[in-house]
Parts: structure tokens; C-alpha cells; sequence
């Protein structure tokens, strides 16, 4: 019996030891304000999600960074929002964090089109989420491939930078296209934190979730469009948490050692 117990402790030891060192994290975030039905949604995508990338059926598909550096990447998705993305922008200059935004290329227009000019001068990483924002396992290949090129056209036009990392939005991708995706040249980038700010508007809900979840790598995936402004709200306990704990905010590129723009 104890030497029973003395094995099954040592597995639970080295299991705990050597969980974050694997190289591709599982996806967390939660909070007690998910319903039970969209709690179960998301675990559901999320073990779909990340099991074809963890045993490596996806190709050039990336969650997290380095799991032993203490290291993180702030992600906005859903911009140009020439108000809360510029409120976003004003935290993370007060901070000098820089950070990757993920933005739709239809509303980069007027005084969205300032936002995107800016977040590429202040040296943040413009890069694409696509023209429209659609599930992408809904489109054709050639569908696919409009959406990623007339994107990173359209940054390209604004920043004179053309970018080759994309997020899919709503983390929405299938075998048809990662294949898809790879062939135009671009990877494909997700998260391992999710902040849940798209689900909750509580601030203080957001901060404690991210906090409470994170770990050495993490790409931690937020929003700054019109509907973010707890985002805003959230960022600055986030941003001195997190330097409490020790972490350095890198880029998505420098997180994942890759190439944010074509050459």
C-alpha cells in the first residue's frame, strides 16, 4: 500500500513539474459570471482546438510562447475602434507595453484608419483578423485566401508593413484551413489565455481571471472594439499585476520567434 501510494505521488509530482514545459499549453480562462451552456461550448472547441495542435496534424498554428521564460503578449482583436482602441493605445504608452492587434480591414476607414497608422508608429504589431470577420470553416479556399490578402493589403496601405501572422476570428479554423492558410505564406496565431472580455463586462472579473490563470508564455487574447470598454477598464491592474509577478510583455513575433511582416 505505501508503495503504491509513494508511485502514484511521484507521478503526480513530475506530472506537476513538468506540465509547463511541453511546449504548447492547453487554453484556459473562466469565470463563475459563464453560463453553464457557454462554459461547455468553449471547453468543447477549446480540446478540439488544441489537440490537432498539440499532436501536430496543424501546421504552423501556435497557442503560446516559451513555457520556462516568464514572458507574456497582450493580443487585441476586433480593432480599429477609434475609441477604445486609441483608449487601449493611451494605456499601454502610459506603461510602455507594446502590444499585437488583431484588426478587421473593412472598418479602416476616417478616424479608424488614424488608429491603425498610430498602433503601427507607437511600434505595436498591426496584423490581420481578417476582411469581414468570418468563420473561415465556412468559405471556400479561395474565399479564404481574398480574406487574408485584402487584409494585409489594406494594413499594408495604411502601415507600409504587409503583414504574414493572422488570427482567425472566433478561433474558427479546420484541417481546410490551416492547409489554406499555409499555402499563402502566413501562420496561424491563437491564444492560451483567454480573457473572456468578449463574454464579461466586469472588469474587476476580467482582471482576477487573467491573473489567476497565467502562466510563463502565455498569449493572452483580448478585444478593443466598440463593445471592450471593460477592456479598458481592465488594462491597467492587468498590465501592473503581471509586472508584479515578474513578467515581461513581449510581441506576438518576439513571444514566438517568427516574422510578423513579409520582407
Amino acid at each position: 500500500m505505501k508503495i503504491r501510494l509513494f508511485f502514484t505521488f511521484f507521478l503526480i509530482f513530475t506530472s506537476s513539474l513538468f506540465a509547463d514545459t511541453n511546449g504548447i499549453y492547453d487554453i484556459r480562462g473562466s469565470s463563475p459570471l459563464l453560463d453553464t451552456n457557454l462554459t461547455q461550448f468553449l471547453d468543447k472547441w477549446r480540446y478540439e482546438t488544441i489537440a490537432p495542435v498539440q499532436n501536430g496534424t496543424y501546421k504552423n498554428v501556435f497557442v503560446n510562447g516559451n513555457t520556462t521564460q516568464k514572458t507574456v503578449a497582450l493580443t487585441f482583436d476586433d480593432s480599429p475602434d477609434e475609441n477604445n482602441t486609441d483608449k487601449v493605445l493611451d494605456v499601454l504608452s502610459r506603461y510602455n507595453v507594446k502590444a499585437s492587434f488583431f484588426m478587421i480591414a473593412s472598418p479602416m476607414n476616417d478616424a479608424n484608419a488614424t488608429t491603425v497608422t498610430r498602433a503601427s508608429n507607437e511600434g505595436h504589431l498591426v496584423l490581420g483578423h481578417c476582411f469581414t470577420h468570418p468563420r473561415l470553416t465556412d468559405l471556400t479556399p479561395e474565399a479564404i485566401t481574398q480574406q487574408l490578402n485584402t487584409t494585409s493589403e489594406r494594413i499594408e496601405a495604411l502601415t507600409g508593413k504587409y503583414p504574414i501572422l493572422y488570427r482567425p476570428p472566433y478561433g474558427s479554423i479546420n484541417q481546410s484551413v490551416v492547409d489554406t492558410v499555409n499555402t499563402n505564406g502566413f501562420a496561424t496565431i491563437l491564444w492560451s489565455l483567454d480573457s473572456l472580455d468578449w463574454a464579461i463586462k466586469d472588469s474587476n472579473a476580467i482582471v482576477n481571471n487573467v491573473i489567476t490563470h497565467i502562466r510563463d508564455g502565455d498569449i493572452i487574447l483580448m478585444h478593443s472594439s466598440q463593445a471592450n470598454a471593460a477592456t479598458v477598464q481592465a488594462l491597467p491592474e492587468i498590465i501592473e499585476k503581471l509586472h508584479t509577478l515578474g513578467y515581461t510583455f513581449l510581441k506576438v513575433d518576439e513571444i514566438l520567434g517568427l516574422k510578423a511582416y513579409k520582407q
